[in-house]
């Protein structure tokens, strides 16, 4: 081949060489272009299907982390509410199942039915409501379970036990079969937290609970400070099933809930809950009854007990509803403790041996006191003196005190009434305290002997939380308290907030609620409440028995209020007062109340042997108390004719008397007096016996 013809082949090559180039290069830029425009397209509006989205997308899901509710806590920091993690309890009988059809391997079934048969013993052992036999079974009709078609379907959740506790669950998790794990034995939990009472019933109505759309006591009171807040975030699935956080969410990080410290000393719960129940858990004509321990100073609530039975006799005592606030009625003699401060107060009574004619027990337009016959009969006397007729609880005398002295002006006993915060209902801690009805002047239940009738407890309904409140006032000198539950909220042992003791009001001077106390005291020394008389720490305080206002259903068409037409009534009896009388510590008051019956039920009786086993129980577990209050320690009495007369200038001894009394003796026989202190008379000079002239001073030391 000639040169020529070599070099024409060359320039061929290179000409089909360049044309493939040129197209392949014409090729990609075609594609490219091509690509541009799509890239272009998709970002300047197009949008992948929905159904094909989903299936590249990871699955999110909101995750709700639930906080532990907080610890509602004693006094003394003993849990009385708590939060644990409880599990329930459920089976999968049809667990590998299809694996043994599938491989024909009849045996391995067998051998799964026999540690049935070992499982069955272990959860009769740990739930005995059912035999080994009865789990058995069930786990084996669960295992073979067929629909109404006839088609065999098993039981993936057959159910073997609610609310099983942790050390529970770990031996059912060691037991045969299910050791072998969910997948293999057929063990499934589900948990959740559960509250807990460590003390069972114990003050129930006060500590409360949740459930749905019934909420009650401090659970719900103070459910903002102890539900927490709920944690949330965003969570993804990943290829192995598992979630993880999702980076670019929000994440609100769980808050757990603050305890509550409440005011309750549980010891003290336990002794009045004993001692309330041995006096009413055997009498089937009793429905209910309360007790309540206050303290003095603070008006701290120590103890509040809520007893009742159903609508019969026959059903259990429980703690079901909150009659300490809720149950408010006439209260009966308690009430004449109010008459009586009001009296001293406003200076009508100026001494407890001040003296009313008797009258043979008689005052217009009111009952006959038939009470007062007796006292002319056995004494012989025309007069009765105001700490008498307060210790035989006499409605003669302060009826005749009330239309003496207030007659003319009822509305300045009533103004006292309101004084004594005993005509509204005030905060408390929880909810449900009732309001009280107070007949007063301008009112539709007034009447011409509504003053009356007040005076000695009727035609005025109150709670008992404002009875124990009142009398708390002349325990603490006249300074009455604001109840209250809740000493503060805590998180992690440290105090976030503290609620401190309030004073409701200033109800009277300090020289007339030790006056008042005098008579308090003698209730328990010579009048309606003896059984109190030589208890651990010394009582003073007041019966009282009042007839309730029945429904009139329960009247069955009696017109009168208090009975139905055989005759029956409901009544309560109560017992309200303070110890030790020298330096009160505790307000206490013990009330029954009675289903229809013809019994009645007095307040000295067994509302003051529970108020007994109380106190003699507190002072042994409390090693506070000072020698000085025991038995032994109590006010001086003092009779009438030592008290207002200085036989042939002898001084008559003053000790334990009410500052207001004291000075009544002193200036009412010409002397003159000096005074240091606030309480009672400790000492005196000159000292008792001394013969003194008119005009002399005498000077007194009170604590």
């Amino acid at each position: 081949m000639s040169s020529t013809a070599k070099n024409n082949n060359k320039n061929g090559s290179r000409d089909r060489v360049h044309m493939v180039m040129t197209f392949l290069s014409m090729a990609f830029l075609v594609l490219s272009i091509a690509i541009i425009i799509q890239l272009i397209r998709i970002q300047s509006g197009f949008r992948v299907k929905e159904q094909y989205l989903d299936l590249f997308t990871p699955r999110t899901s909101l995750h709700k982390e639930i906080p532990e509710r907080g610890r509602i806590l004693a006094t003394d920091g003993r849990p009385l509410a708590i939060s644990a993690p409880l599990y329930d309890i459920f089976m999968d009988c049809t667990v590998r199942k299809q694996e043994f059809r599938r491989k024909k391997d009849d045996e391995a079934e067998q051998n799964w039915q026999k540690k049935v048969d070992s499982l069955s013993w272990v959860l009769a052992a740990l739930f005995p409501e059912k035999s080994a036999k009865q789990y058995k079974d069930e786990i084996i009709q669960g295992r073979f379970r067929k629909n109404k078609d006839g088609k065999e379907v098993g039981n993936g959740h057959l159910l073997i036990q609610k609310n099983v506790n942790l050390n529970t669950l770990r031996k059912l998790q060691s037991a045969p079969l299910f050791r072998e794990g969910k997948y293999r034995g057929g063990l499934i939990y589900e948990d959740h937290d559960e509250r807990i009472y460590p003390y069972d019933t114990l003050a129930r109505r006060v500590i409360g609970y949740i459930k749905d759309d019934y909420r009650i006591g401090l659970e719900a009171s103070f459910d903002y400070e102890l539900h927490g807040t709920p944690g949330m975030e965003w969570r993804r699935i990943t290829d192995d099933s598992q979630y993880i956080r999702e980076l670019d969410s929000t994440v609100v990080k769980v808050k757990d809930g603050n305890d509550i410290r409440t005011t309750l000393n549980i010891d003290f719960q336990d002794i009045a809950d004993k001692a309330l129940r041995r006096q009413i858990a055997d009498d089937p004509q009793i429905w209910a009854g309360i007790a309540i321990i206050m303290e003095a100073e603070t008006g701290a609530i120590r103890a509040m007990v809520n007893l009742s039975r159903g609508k019969t006799p026959q059903t259990k005592l429980w703690e079901r509803e909150n009659l300490v606030l809720h149950q408010v009625g006439e209260q009966g003699s308690v009430m004449k403790t109010v008459t009586l401060l009001s009296l001293v107060e406003d200076g009508y009574v100026s001494s407890l041996e001040q003296t009313i004619p008797t009258n043979n027990g008689v005052v217009k337009d009111y009952r006959q006191d038939v009470h007062i016959l007796d006292y002319q009969r056995e004494t012989g006397r025309r007069d009765i003196s105001v700490k008498h007729g307060f210790e035989i609880s006499s409605n003669y005398v302060f009826t005749y005190l009330a239309e003496h002295y207030y007659g003319a002006n009822p509305q300045a006993m009533f103004d006292h009434i309101y004084a004594y915060r005993l005509g509204e209902a005030f905060d408390f801690d929880i909810e449900g305290l009732g309001t009280p009805v107070v007949n007063r002047p301008g009112t539709k239940g007034w009447s011409k002997t509504t003053l009356g009738t007040t005076a000695y407890g009727y035609g005025m309904s109150v709670s008992p939380l404002h009875v124990v409140t009142f009398y708390n006032g002349i325990a603490n000198k006249g300074k009455m308290m604001k109840p209250y539950l809740v000493e503060s909220v805590e998180k992690d042992g440290n105090v976030l907030k503290r609620y401190k003791p309030a004073v409701l009001n200033n109800i009277c001077s300090r020289a007339s609620a030790d006056t008042v106390t005098r008579a308090l005291a003698a209730v328990v020394n010579d009048g309606t409440a003896t059984r109190l008389k030589g208890a651990k720490l010394s009582v003073a305080g007041k019966t009282g028995t009042a007839q309730v206002v029945l429904t009139p259903e329960e009247r069955g068409g009696s017109r009168d209020p208090y009975h139905d037409l055989s005759g029956r009534k409901k009544n309560q009896g109560t017992f309200v007062g303070f110890f030790p009388v020298e330096n009160p510590k505790y307000t206490i008051m013990v009330t029954v109340y009675s289903y229809l019956s013809s019994q009645s039920f007095y307040g000295g009786t067994r509302p003051a042997m529970a108020v007994r086993e109380i106190v003699d129980k507190i002072y042994a577990i409390d090693g506070s108390w000072d020698e000085s209050y025991s038995t032994a320690g109590s006010i001086p009495s003092m009779n009438r004719a030592d008290s207002l007369v200085l036989k042939k200038g002898v001084v008559p001894d003053l000790r334990g008397l009410g500052l207001k009394d004291a000075m009544y003796i002193i200036e009412s026989n010409g002397m003159q007096c000096l005074y240091s202190g606030s309480g009672h008379v400790v000492s005196q000079a000159p000292e008792a016996g001394s013969v003194l002239k008119d005009g002399a001073t005498m000077t007194l030391l009170l604590k």
